[in-house]
């Protein structure tokens, strides 16, 4: 594919599950692990000569989590985000309020929260954006999907009342899914993937390794397909 993809582990002194500590986005906790991650993304793509229009994230679950963190403090790193299974951005700050959240998304106003953890030029600049969610998780409610998306549509400065495009793909398969994009100059900004059979796991990953789930559309291909797409236009100071 020509691409190199980087995958940056937690300690487990920092926390005992290898959990990335999105429910903590202070400079102290998340917000410190989002800003080593960008400074690894950095180093690699300086020492391999990669193109630096062409960083995206991705990840699943907490994992999601700390990837938007990135992708919001770092906006001029990342050209695209992609998220799966993830909770919404900036509703927790502890890892009690982070269960909370897993399970009925937010309660709060939903743009004031990607506000508090972002740097102010992501507003300017934008983020497209993926959202990948099983509509049969247990773990995060589905709920957090379409809250992301409503935040994601505000980041990248799309009208509550744009019109999206929508359709069901590869229906009465397991691999069935619903898509609703948000375009704008016919291009895709912000995508949905309601996934219908899966649980809490990566779509059509590999069954045999824990948080993959067998069915449902593959999801690093998905993923990929939308980075293609999508190029960070650098603005020299």
């Amino acid at each position: 594919g020509g691409f190199m993809v980087l995958y940056p582990q937690q300690s487990m002194t920092r926390q005992v599950q290898r959990c990335w500590r999105w429910f903590q986005p202070d400079s102290l906790h998340g917000g410190a692990e989002a800003d080593l991650i960008a400074a690894l993304i950095r180093a690699e793509v300086a020492r391999h000569g990669l193109d630096p229009q062409r960083v995206y994230i991705a990840g699943l679950s907490a994992g999601a989590g700390m990837a938007a963190l990135v992708a919001l403090r770092h906006p001029a790193l990342i050209a695209a985000l992609a998220m799966h299974s993830g909770p919404v951005v900036g509703d927790a700050h502890s890892a009690t309020a982070g269960l909370h959240t897993m399970r009925r998304g937010t309660l709060r106003p939903l743009l004031p929260l990607v506000q508090a953890v972002a740097d102010p030029a992501l507003f300017q600049l934008g983020m497209p954006t993926m959202i990948l969610h099983g509509q049969m998780d247990p773990a995060v409610a589905p709920r957090n999907a379409r809250q992301l998306f409503e935040q994601f549509r505000a980041v990248n400065g799309l009208a509550p009342d744009e019109p999206t495009v929508e359709r069901v793909l590869g229906l009465g398969t397991e691999k069935a899914y619903r898509r609703v994009d948000l375009l704008r100059d016919r291009k895709v900004v912000l995508r949905l993937c309601e996934i219908t059979r899966v649980e809490h796991g990566w779509s059509g990953g590999d069954a045999s390794v824990r948080y993959h789930a067998r069915s449902g559309p593959d999801a690093s291909a998905l993923a990929w397909r939308f980075f293609q797409g999508q190029r960070r236009v650098l603005v020299s100071s």
